[in-house]
């Protein structure tokens, strides 16, 4: 009789010790429970190791690592998996009780989609969530019940979340594991490459809570995650036309230079726009209603930016309600139309 989980959960832990407890609960609550979990800690220096080995559920596998990054860690827990399907889960985020069972209902009753993921809800890193900022956005995914991902969808970001995804473990034969010339978006390019030997599916469910952190891909890769992101996809042009792509040929990746930012730039004292903290990220912690974060944001972007009046008027845009913010907007359009016909 075969004793293998239907679902392996992988879960790659890097110093992730402050998240990891509650990330580790939200996965043993799940109503759906033949499965495994497998943390691979990563050559972590913090007290992860331990927060991990306090727990007494079998269901645990524990893989203490020397630090090898995040593709070389994913792959490593591919070989482990022993489950007919793979659930991949970040170590400082969420998933909702429902959330497994429902992936695997979808995957068993629509044999054609090889993985799906689900919509997500951001999260502050107090654990304070901003359910009106989700990925993708819900007119994306319209009123079906889900909605296939196809190649145009990647535009520029990828709809699907890498923490949310469940996928046949048989995929593995096709595309064995992540790519790790690729630094980041090493995700982007594994869906594309699935893409081509069955569909990939989001599921219109709100069900797993990212948490935004300073040690997040965008924070600590910078410009690279849009060379990484572009090239997934220019790599699945080249496999539509010759069969195969450069860094199946060549076998590495050249990176380009760095482009110049304002903070190696020399910009004067108040002059740096920080719009890393102002655009997305403050908008998330005011829906989230984080306003001890909000207060860190707002002080740390008029510290360094106080001489651009930009900086002002970006924080107090996004501090308005939004039917007043829209109103203007549909105000200065009026009156911009109308000067225009005169």
């Amino acid at each position: 009789m075969d004793s293998s989980p239907r679902v392996s959960v992988i879960m790659p832990a890097y110093n992730a010790a402050a998240f990891v407890r509650a990330a580790v609960d939200s996965i043993l609550a799940q109503t759906f429970v033949d499965f495994e979990l497998i943390i691979l800690n990563d050559g972590s220096t913090d007290d992860t190791q331990d927060i991990i080995e306090r727990y007494d559920d079998n269901r645990i596998r524990l893989i203490n690592k020397s630090n090898s990054g995040v593709a070389a860690t994913l792959n490593l827990g591919l070989t482990e998996a022993q489950g007919e399907f793979i659930w991949r889960h970040d170590a400082d985020d969420i998933s909702l009780p429902e959330k497994l069972a429902r992936q695997v209902t979808f995957l068993d009753s629509h044999p054609e989609f090889v993985l799906c993921a689900t919509q997500i809800a951001f999260m502050t890193e107090r654990g304070k969530i901003a359910w009106n900022k989700r990925q993708p956005k819900t007119n994306w995914l319209g009123e079906a019940d889900f909605r296939e991902v196809r190649f145009k969808d990647f535009a520029p970001f990828s709809p699907v979340t890498h923490g949310t995804t469940l996928f046949r473990r048989s995929m593995l034969d096709v595309v064995p594991s992540y790519r790790d010339a690729f630094i980041t978006s090493e995700d982007i390019d594994m869906w594309l490459r699935m893409m081509e030997h069955g569909k990939l599916a989001v599921l219109n469910q709100c069900l797993s809570l990212h948490r935004l952190s300073s040690s997040s891909a965008t924070a600590v890769h910078g410009w690279k995650n849009e060379f990484y992101r572009e090239l997934a996809k220019e790599y699945w042009r080249q496999r539509q036309e010759n069969g195969s792509d450069q860094l199946e040929l060549n076998g590495s990746i050249t990176e380009p230079q760095a482009p110049t930012e304002n903070k190696s730039n020399g910009a004067k004292p108040g002059r740096i726009y920080r719009s890393d903290l102002l655009n997305f990220p403050l908008s998330v912690h005011i829906d989230a209603r984080d306003w001890l974060e909000v207060s860190q944001i707002v002080r740390h972007a008029i510290r360094q930016g106080w001489q651009l009046p930009e900086v002002y008027r970006t924080i107090l845009i996004q501090l308005l309600p939004g039917v007043f913010v829209r109103s203007i907007v549909k105000l200065k359009s009026w009156l911009r139309h109308q000067s225009s016909a005169t």
